[in-house]
């Protein structure tokens, strides 16, 4: 081979190894910035009733690829959009839009063809981001998964941002409002009737057994095994003895459980139904009530000087009976001794169940009046706690786009938690929630 043809050659495939890297730079560029997947559709989206809201998810979409950040990913992806729509709630619609790596942090692939996604995408976790926009579509675990007041969390492009959704609607109107003193009575009534419908419950089980039964049962047996008689009926008077016991115990729970009810309907009843409707305040705005009833409750938990006296003497004698038993030389003498200073421990252990028992009804009752005499009426401004408002979205608009939220997930946002590029993943969804025209989504609003 000729010079001039070797020379020849090395220049061909010096061309073509640069027009190869060109070319797929040129393919990783499209990736990024221009590859769609065809759109999902999921319920009617292009049923004639949602056209409005089908006009707004397409506007939002337009919106969204405006967004410089969001179509500079830190690595090549596919982006693809999902529509969605429900049967039972017409006037409800959500858009969502997802960034597709090549593939997943375990190398499960997730393009496909030209510029397609696998089905099974969303199933395996694949997306590096993801933008949700919803059109009606609120429910309290958007804005209140921890409690019941919503968690100002920030703003963006002058919008509020709860819990990390920013609420756009017209003149700020926000979508819960102050649950109502009727509200929080409501539910105390409901806990408080439920606990003495549960205990009568169980104390109906609670039955001693029967007298009659238990002598024939132990005729029978002192015919062929007269000492297994005698043990079953002393473990069936045991047994009676405890059930009794408890039935006693049971009468005083229920007296409680009934009283503390009546007082709630005591106090439901002393207010009239304008008072009902306000707001729900907390009338112990620096916590001292709260205060005076813990300590309340700690001085409740010690025994009182007479128990601390009898249990002091109970103890001393156990002691007692235990250095007599060490001195002891008679075996049987030593066993019946320590055999008594246990049953005393066991009587120190029985007051402190009896005292710790009624302490704890008394506890329960200073809770119970302090969850009560505590609710108030009062301002929007000090409302206690928020719930939907029922009246917002309106749900006999339902072609009209009355609320917007926006989500951009940053954190262990799918795969991204398990990536090594997390950090970087994250720096991004930042700035795309940054990035995204708010105004111009807000102008959607009807």
């Amino acid at each position: 081979m000729s010079v001039f043809l070797l020379i020849r050659l090395m220049v061909f495939h010096i061309i073509l190894a640069v027009l190869l890297m060109t070319i797929g730079a040129t393919t990783v560029v499209h990736a990024q910035v221009q590859c769609w997947a065809p759109r999902q559709n999921e319920g009617p989206v292009t049923d004639k009733q949602r056209a409005r809201h089908l006009k707004a998810m397409s506007a939002a979409e337009a919106i969204l690829k405006q967004s410089q950040e969001f179509l500079n990913p830190p690595v090549p992806v596919r982006m693809r959009t999902t529509m969605a729509t429900h049967l039972a709630e017409p006037m409800r619609s959500r858009l969502i839009v997802r960034a597709y790596p090549e593939q997943t942090s375990v190398d499960i692939g997730i393009w496909k063809g030209e510029c397609g996604i696998v089905p099974e995408a969303d199933r395996l976790a694949g997306s590096i981001g993801r933008i949700s926009i919803f059109f009606n579509h609120l429910s309290k675990d958007m804005f209140m998964s921890q409690d019941e007041i919503p968690k100002l969390t920030g703003t963006m492009g002058g919008y509020p941002e709860y819990n990390g959704w920013v609420v756009l609607s017209k003149n700020g109107r926000l979508p819960w409002i102050p649950q109502t003193l009727g509200d929080r009575l409501n539910r105390v009534g409901a806990a408080r009737e439920r606990a003495l419908a549960d205990w009568r419950n169980v104390r109906v089980s609670r039955k001693a057994p029967d007298q009659a039964m238990i002598d024939r049962t132990a005729a029978l047996r002192r015919k062929t095994d007269p000492a297994g008689a005698d043990q079953y009926v002393e473990s069936m008077r045991r047994l009676t003895a405890d059930i009794q016991a408890a039935q006693a115990k049971d009468a005083a729970r229920e007296a409680h459980l009934t009283k503390l009810l009546n007082e709630y309907r005591v106090y439901r009843a002393s207010f009239m139904a304008h008072q009902l409707a306000m707001p729900a305040v907390s009338a112990d705005t620096d916590g001292s009530a709260r205060k005076a009833m813990e300590t309340q409750v700690d001085e409740l938990r010690e025994l009182s000087l007479d128990d601390q006296g009898r249990v002091g003497e109970i103890r001393e004698h156990s002691r007692g009976l235990e250095r007599e038993a060490a001195a002891s030389v008679n075996e049987a003498e030593e066993r019946r001794l320590r055999m008594q200073a246990r049953d005393l421990l066991q009587d120190v252990d029985q007051i402190h169940k009896d005292h710790m028992a009624r302490a704890a009804l008394e506890e329960e009752a200073l809770r119970g009046v302090y969850e009560l005499t505590n609710l108030k009426p009062g301002s929007v401004e000090q409302a206690l706690a928020y719930k939907m408002d029922p009246a917002f979205p309106n749900r006999s608009r339902t072609e009209k786009i009355q609320v917007i939220a926006i989500a951009v997930p940053t954190l262990a946002e799918e795969d991204v938690h398990y990536r090594s590029e997390h950090a970087t993943h994250k720096a991004w969804l930042e700035r795309v929630k940054a990035s995204i025209d708010y105004a111009s989504l807000a102008a959607l609003l009807d």
